[in-house]
């Protein structure tokens, strides 16, 4: 997939199921349901039985919502199983709204960029938070800022990504996790560092969503810079279980005090 193409907004890892009308790369046209792998601002990944030439248009059909949106078809990801490919395709409008996300752009390094939503009227934008937000989401699982669409300050809490499974089960556990997509860095041995997006997270830990592979015990340092601070803090845990899906790797982080 183009590089310029994943650097202009953050990726969600989330499954919308989408109806695409193309035409094949034998010049076949074709209607297929199917689904986004990732999605961001400028486009998505999308799951396809069908091959694609590069550059050919393709219609896609939000299923959820009803939006519609002409792409571009950029290149194959790679094979997902079988005959099915992971496809990058970009919008052919630049302020495509197809998904119903808000994606803001704010300065470079500004951690971390949260999908949160209006409780009030639904609106979803992707955007930083503050420590104070943050940490009075752990407590509480809202907090207040102002909507541009209420008109008024609202309680916001985590957008809704659809996720393949449930991987533990929340009564067994001993802090409460709240859902919450959020991408931070994470350096392993060797400073090896990945972008990865959480899945839920809570005072004790977090659950993580990579194409990385990371062993139980492995000690890691995930960074959680604030737009209130201008270094990044780097926070040491250890991985503490791992499951594999078919979107990625899933692994739950304890904190290491």
């Amino acid at each position: 997939m183009d590089a310029a193409l994943r650097r202009r907004s953050d990726r969600i890892f989330t499954m919308i199921p989408i109806w695409v009308s193309a035409t094949d790369a034998l010049g076949l046209p074709f209607e297929e349901k199917a689904s986004t792998v990732n999605i961001n601002g400028q486009g998505a990944c999308i799951t396809l039985a069908h091959s694609l030439l590069p550059q050919t248009l393709v219609q896609i059909k939000n299923l959820e919502n009803g939006r519609r949106e002409e792409f571009r078809a950029v290149g194959v990801v790679h094979r997902v199983f079988g005959d099915r490919q992971e496809w990058g395709v970009a919008a052919v409008r630049p302020k495509s709204d197809i998904w119903g996300v808000e994606f803001t752009l704010p300065a470079e390094g500004l951690q971390p960029k949260v999908l949160i939503q209006c409780t009030a009227c639904r609106k979803e934008v992707l955007n930083p938070v503050s420590r104070i937000e943050y940490r009075v989401f752990l407590s509480t699982g809202c907090f207040s800022r102002y909507c541009d669409q209420c008109g008024e300050t609202t309680r916001w809490g985590p957008g809704e990504i659809t996720l393949p499974t449930e991987r533990i089960d929340n009564e067994r556990r001993k802090h409460l996790r709240r859902k919450l997509t959020m991408r931070l860095t994470i350096r392993s041995h060797g400073n090896r560092t990945d972008l990865v997006q959480t899945i839920d997270v809570s005072t004790s830990g977090l659950c993580f969503m990579s194409k990385g592979a990371y062993q139980v015990g492995d000690e890691i340092y995930l960074t959680l810079p604030f737009p209130e601070k201008h270094a990044a803090e780097e926070t040491k845990g250890r991985i503490m279980w791992a499951r594999e899906e078919a979107i990625g790797r899933f692994y739950g982080v304890l904190y290491m005090k």
